[in-house]
């Protein structure tokens, strides 16, 4: 059974909105759509089940953690294998949230079939995120940590 496309919901919102509109029911075969206005959040009903849409605020929060991210630098494995923070258990981290740190610069180690592979930063900044916990399995492709990169 095929349901309404996010998109095209989005849309039927934006026309009920710009229209002053409080109902749009829609139905296409098995499926049908409600959507009614309720002050400034729409409760929809798809189906006969409800959707709650997350709330204007929870949006607008996760736009900013996007924008803060995009003045961040992610660094990112080129591997697969455990990470790790620190060279030995009883040494210090190389690095930790808030330090500055230095283009190739060890930021943490990544063992593999026991070889140890110091990874490196591409950029000089400031520590901004440690994405994975120590001794936790990494896979290639994933981000590693955020840099916020000095200007300049």
């Amino acid at each position: 059974m095929k349901e309404f496309e996010t998109d095209y919901i989005k849309k039927l919102i934006d026309i009920m909105n710009n229209n002053e509109l409080t109902e749009i029911k829609l139905q296409d075969g098995e499926n049908s759509l409600v959507i009614k206005g309720s002050g400034y959040k729409p409760v929809i009903k798809q189906n006969n089940e409800e959707i709650i849409l997350p709330e204007e605020t929870e949006v607008q929060e996760k736009q900013e953690k996007e924008e803060e991210k995009k003045n961040l630098v992610p660094i990112i494995s080129n591997m697969i294998g455990l990470y790790y923070s620190k060279p030995s258990p009883k040494d210090a981290p190389f690095v930790q949230v808030g330090d500055e740190i230095k283009e190739g610069q060890v930021i943490c180690i990544i063992e593999t079939i026991k070889l140890v592979n110091k990874i490196t930063s591409e950029v000089s900044g400031k520590v901004a995120e440690i994405c994975i916990e120590d001794g936790k399995p990494v896979e290639y492709g994933q981000v590693i940590m955020y840099i916020e990169k000095n200007n300049g």
